[in-house]
């Protein structure tokens, strides 16, 4: 038992120096046989800085704070000086920056290394180096206020009498807290806003279950292709009319002419004129026209040209309904011998439609044809054979 309680306990120790080794060689910057780079920083202030404290470079931790050094006879901007042990040497160049920061905003510090450009010509790190301190959120805030020490206590002051007021009944915020009406208004005002919200939302449910036309437009399929038909040809329209003015624009057609044609207005306006001139002539009693309107003379003659005309002859056939009768009956004989003609009636009919008979007669009126042309050969030697005989 003894042997056994031994043995725990030496394999304790040696688990606690095992661990106490890992924690001082991997977890803290001890290093052996390692080579390690100082550099020495002045800065005016610590700023909560301490020993062992993280060295970042471009954001990388490459170091710790060795110790701090803190010289009460130095100027202001050496009054502490650090040691900072570095993993590698730094290549500073013109234009570098050592910066004491907040590590976190829950507190904590580092410093912080900015190498300089690219182009800058290297710095020696053999002396000691300038550095600052940049100040965390909470410092930049207080130097602000610090700075407008005077526009912060105004603001303060406005804003106790803004709280006087309100507690008084003075302005909106002053009568909202204490006048009854104006709260009963403005609870007026949030229901009427609600019920708002409450038709809107009716609305919406009714669209969603194709109520009304709105509804209609989205849920029915037939009236949205229709509606889209129409907004299609509404396009083609305005299309048509971007064409129609592009053409006017470029003179074509009547309208174009109209516009760019000064020939043609010049025509239009002439013809215009001319109306003008015809209307004025008119107006002024020249011409036939307006002897039509006022002169009693012409007007007594027109009129009694219609009395002869109505008891002549040509006003009996508007007038007299026998000879109308008369009229009539000619036309209607006339219609009935168009008849006959067409059914081929009568002679006359026949000689029209019959084509049998129309050879007929074609060939009777050539045989009288050759009759009569052979009667006039004969008709010398008849006449001659009279006389010779004759003489006898």
């Amino acid at each position: 038992m003894n042997s056994t309680r031994q043995f725990l306990l030496g394999a304790f120790f040696v688990v606690v120096f095992a661990l106490l080794g890992v924690y001082t060689l991997f977890l803290t910057d001890f290093s052996l046989f390692r080579e390690q780079h100082t550099l020495v920083v002045h800065f005016s202030d610590a700023y909560g800085l301490r020993q062992g404290d993280s060295v970042l470079v471009t954001g990388i931790r490459e170091g710790r704070v060795k110790n701090l050094v803190r010289d009460s006879a130095a100027p202001k901007e050496r009054r502490v000086t650090a040691t900072l042990l570095m993993d590698s040497a730094v290549g500073l160049r013109e234009g570098f920056d050592i910066a004491i920061e907040d590590a976190t905003v829950l507190g904590g510090k580092q410093i912080s290394i900015d190498p300089g450009p690219f182009e800058g010509a290297p710095v020696t790190t053999a002396g000691p180096l300038p550095g600052r301190v940049k100040g965390g959120a909470l410092d930049g805030l207080g130097r602000l206020i610090d700075s407008n020490s005077s526009s912060v206590a105004g603001f303060i002051e406005d804003l106790r009498q803004i709280v006087a007021d309100a507690k008084a009944g003075k302005g909106t915020i002053g009568r909202l807290l204490r006048d009854d009406e104006l709260s009963n208004e403005i609870s007026a005002g949030v229901k009427s806003i609600r019920t708002s919200f409450d038709n809107i939302e009716t609305v919406t449910n009714d669209i969603k279950a194709g109520k009304g036309v709105l509804g209609r437009l989205a849920t029915d399929d037939d009236l949205a292709r229709k509606f889209e038909e129409v907004v299609t040809n509404l396009q083609t329209v305005s299309a048509d009319l971007k064409t129609i003015s592009g053409d006017v624009s470029a003179g074509r057609g009547t309208i174009g002419r109209l516009v760019k044609d000064e020939k043609l207005s010049e025509d239009v306006a002439s013809a215009v004129a001319t109306i003008k001139d015809i209307a004025n002539r008119v107006n002024t009693g020249n011409g036939t026209l307006w002897k039509l309107f006022e002169d009693d003379k012409l007007a007594g003659q027109i009129a009694a040209f219609g009395d002869k005309l109505e008891s002549g002859t040509l006003g009996k056939l508007f007038t007299n309904d026998e000879i109308y009768g008369k009229l009539s009956k000619v036309a209607d004989d006339l219609a009935a011998a168009t008849t006959a003609l067409r059914e081929a009636k009568g002679t006359l009919g026949k000689l029209v439609m019959d084509a049998d008979l129309y050879q007929e007669v074609q060939k009777a009126l050539q045989i009288l044809t050759r009759t009569l042309q052979e009667y006039r050969e004969a008709a010398p030697i008849t006449a001659f054979t009279s006389i010779l005989f004759s003489g006898w």
